[in-house]
C-alpha cells in the first residue's frame, strides 16, 4: 500500500514564479516526485527576490538559492537545469516524458510548443500524460497571447475595482498577487481528477485553465448582480451585504487588529451587551440588518472607540464565546506563533543545504492517511542533473559530463 496518495508518480516542472511552481509542490507533498525544469541563464523569478535577513542580519550564500518565497513554492522538488534551446535538449526531455505522468506549466501559450513540447507532441511519445497549462488567458481565443502577471489579471476580470474604503478612490489590492494561489488551487481539481480518470481510461488529458477565469469564478455576486440587476459593483470595504458591522477594527497595541462579523440581529444583541449596552448601541433603529445597514459608518467608528481599549486575544475570545465571529488580524510572525496554526501542523520542519533549518507552511489539508507533508527544502539549482540523466535516464558520468561541457546541462 503506498504511504502517499501520489507515490509513484512523476512530474515535469516547467512553471515559475508562484502559480504553476504551487501545484507542483502540493503533488510533492501528496508523495509524487516532481522535477524542476530551470535554466541558469533564465532564473525563475522566485530566484530573485534577493538577499533574505535572519536575525536582523542579512544571510550568507547565493542569493538564487536562499530565498524563502523560492523554498516555499518549490519544497520537495528535484532541480535539473538544462538549455531547452540545444537540439540535444529535447531528446533528452522526451525520454523524461516517455518515464513522467504530469507535466506543469504556466508559460505564455506557444512557448513549450516552439521548443518542441508542447501537449500534441508529447501525448504522441506518452499518451498517458497528463499535461497542465497555467497562462493567463487560456490557450485560445482573442486574449490568449496576454502576458499577464496576477495584478494584471485581477484587474483585467473587475476584481481590483472591488477593493476600496466606501467613499473613497478605488485602492486595489495593492498588488497582492492573489490570481497565483487561486489559480493554483483551481488547476488541483481538474488535475487530480485526471489522475484518477486515467486509472480507468488509461489516457491522459490536457487541462487548458484561464487564470483569469479562475479569479471571475471567486467573485460571483457581483457578476451575478451585474447580469441580473444591471448594477456595476463598487468598493465597500470591508463591510457586507448581509451582515453587520463587518469589518477590521483596532485594538489595544500598535497597529493590532480584530475582525468582528455580526451576522444577525441576536448576535448584535449579544454584543451590545459585551460593550456594556451603551446608548449609543441601544437605539431602536441598530435592531435590525437594515438599521444597521443604513448606519454603518457611525456604529463601525464608536465600536471603534471601544474595541481600540481591549486586549485582541482576549477580546476574540470572549466574543468567540459568545458565539459571534472575531479574530486576530495577525502579521506573518504572529502566524508562526499561532497555537491554532501550530496544532494543527501548519508549519513543518525542513533543510535546506545553504541556509539550514526552516519552517515552511504545508498545504493546509488535513487528511486522515497519507496527506500532505513537506519533507525537504528547496533544491539547489542543477543539482538533480547527476540523478536525473543518470539514475532515471540510465546516462554515464562520461555522457552527463559531456553535456555540461557542450552546455546542454547549465
Amino acid at each position: 500500500m503506498n504511504e502517499r496518495p501520489l507515490d509513484g508518480l512523476r512530474v515535469l516542472d516547467f512553471s515559475w514564479v508562484w502559480s504553476g511552481p504551487l501545484v507542483a509542490a502540493t503533488l510533492a507533498e501528496l508523495g509524487a516526485q516532481v522535477i524542476k525544469i530551470e535554466h541558469g541563464e533564465r532564473l525563475d523569478n522566485s530566484r530573485l527576490r534577493g538577499r533574505p535577513t535572519r536575525g536582523g542580519r542579512a544571510m550568507e550564500g547565493p542569493s538564487i538559492e536562499i530565498g524563502p518565497y523560492f523554498h516555499q513554492t518549490n519544497h520537495d522538488k528535484l532541480s535539473i537545469s538544462i538549455d531547452l534551446k540545444s537540439p540535444k535538449a529535447l531528446g533528452l526531455l522526451d525520454r523524461l516524458v516517455s518515464l513522467s505522468d504530469i507535466v506543469v506549466e504556466n508559460l505564455s501559450p506557444g512557448a513549450l510548443s516552439r521548443a518542441g513540447l508542447g501537449y500534441p507532441r508529447l501525448r504522441g511519445i506518452n499518451p498517458r500524460l497528463i499535461y497542465l497549462s497555467m497562462s493567463g488567458a487560456g490557450q485560445e481565443g482573442p486574449l490568449s497571447s496576454m502576458k499577464a502577471y496576477a495584478p494584471i489579471m485581477s484587474s483585467y476580470c473587475g476584481f481590483e475595482r472591488l477593493v476600496g474604503y466606501p467613499g473613497g478612490e478605488v485602492t486595489g489590492m495593492m498588488n497582492f498577487g492573489l490570481g497565483d494561489p487561486n489559480a493554483a488551487v483551481h488547476a488541483l481539481v481538474p488535475l487530480l481528477a485526471a489522475v484518477l480518470d486515467r486509472e480507468s481510461t488509461g489516457q491522459g488529458a490536457h487541462i487548458d485553465l484561464s487564470q483569469i477565469e479562475a479569479l471571475l469564478s471567486v467573485m460571483p455576486e457581483p457578476l451575478i448582480d451585474c447580469l441580473m440587476n444591471g448594477r456595476d459593483a463598487t468598493h465597500g470595504g470591508n463591510r457586507h451585504p448581509g451582515m453587520s458591522p463587518h469589518g477590521i477594527f483596532p485594538v489595544s497595541g500598535d497597529d493590532c487588529w480584530v475582525s468582528i462579523a455580526v451576522e444577525d440581529d441576536p448576535q448584535w444583541e449579544r454584543l451590545v451587551d459585551a460593550m456594556g449596552t451603551p446608548a449609543w448601541a441601544a437605539r431602536a433603529e441598530y435592531s435590525s440588518l437594515a438599521g444597521r445597514r443604513a448606519h454603518e459608518g457611525p456604529i463601525e467608528e464608536r465600536l471603534g472607540d471601544w474595541t481600540r481599549l481591549q486586549d485582541g486575544r482576549e477580546l476574540s475570545g470572549s466574543l468567540r464565546a459568545l458565539g459571534i465571529a472575531c479574530s486576530p488580524v495577525l502579521d506573518v510572525r504572529a502566524q508562526w506563533e499561532d497555537a491554532h496554526f501550530i496544532a494543527r501542523g501548519i508549519r513543518q520542519d525542513a533543510v535546506h543545504p545553504i541556509s539550514g533549518a526552516e519552517l515552511l507552511y504545508r498545504t493546509p489539508w488535513t487528511v486522515e492517511r497519507g496527506g500532505p507533508q513537506v519533507r525537504d527544502s528547496a533544491p539547489i539549482l542543477g543539482s538533480s542533473n547527476a540523478h536525473v540523466f543518470g539514475e532515471i535516464l540510465g546516462m554515464s558520468a562520461g555522457e552527463i559530463a559531456e553535456l555540461t561541457a557542450e552546455q546542454v546541462l547549465v
